[in-house]
């Protein structure tokens, strides 16, 4: 409005209600606008009305931005999976030839219905034992469904030695994919099937089997387990000496019998 009145007026003060121009500048202005007034102490009408337009022009330009935001938002928050522990895992143990460095050498073998960015192997046998692994291997092997090795997929595992867990992970960024296998190795302190350890006593009950456990870290962010790895094939008997003394002197006793009945 103020545009079109500068076009007539070199002063737009001279604009006042009651002047004679006043119906010159009526005939000009645009039908939508309202004629040039002005109120004492105050601005123009028509310079209240753009500063409200303005103004309106704000909250809009406020409230677009606001609602671009949520979208966006809203887009990363669709793009992050939410974390759902339901992958389910399973696989089988297996005693590996032992050798002089590990004797008690077993194999591990893994896989799950989703992709799968870390792991830890968790071994227990009695209560408070925190020493039942010895040694594992660091860089266990990845294969497809059809046994092809991934080179591309790269594992690395971690821990102390002697300890009880190996912590295992595909490195930044990587994951083992759905149904590929996982084929690593460890070596437990002691057989992983009961024994009765070396030195004991006549009629020292034997240790119990080891239990292995696998916990792993899904795609989605989740933890998923404990999965238990069983022994694939039966553990063999104790290699226990579970005579004692008595049973000994009963057996000494049955052999004189048969020698005397001779």
């Amino acid at each position: 409005m103020a545009v079109k009145l500068n076009k007539f007026y070199k002063n737009y003060e001279d604009c006042r209600v009651g002047q004679s121009l006043f119906k010159f500048v009526e005939y000009w202005q645009a039908a939508a606008d309202p004629p040039c007034q002005s109120i004492d102490g105050g601005l123009a009408v028509s310079h209240r009305k753009a500063e409200r337009r303005a103004g309106r022009r704000s909250v809009l330009m406020a409230l677009a931005l606001a609602v671009f935001g949520c979208v966006l938002v809203q887009s990363a928050m669709a793009a992050t999976p939410t974390p759902e522990s339901s992958t389910l895992c399973g696989g089988t143990l297996r005693r590996a030839k032992p050798t002089a460095d590990d004797p008690n050498l077993l194999n591990y073998k893994f896989n799950c219905n989703g992709g799968v960015t870390a792991y830890t192997l968790i071994v227990l046998r009695k209560p408070n034992d925190f020493n039942t692994i010895d040694d594992f291997n660091t860089n266990p092997l990845v294969f497809d469904t059809t046994d092809n090795p991934l080179s591309k997929v790269a594992v690395a595992c971690s821990g102390e030695i002697p300890g009880n867990g190996v912590n295992c992970n595909a490195g930044a960024g990587g994951s083992v994919a759905s149904l590929d296998w996982v084929e690593g190795s460890l070596d437990t302190t002691a057989p992983y099937c009961a024994n009765v350890p070396p030195g004991s006593k006549p009629g020292t009950k034997p240790d119990p089997s080891a239990v292995v456990e696998l916990v792993v870290s899904d795609t989605t962010g989740a933890e998923d387990g404990p999965f238990r790895l069983r022994l694939a094939g039966k553990c063999p008997p104790p290699n226990a000496k579970t005579k004692t003394k008595t049973s000994n002197k009963a057996a000494s006793k049955r052999a004189l019998n048969k020698a005397a009945h001779k």
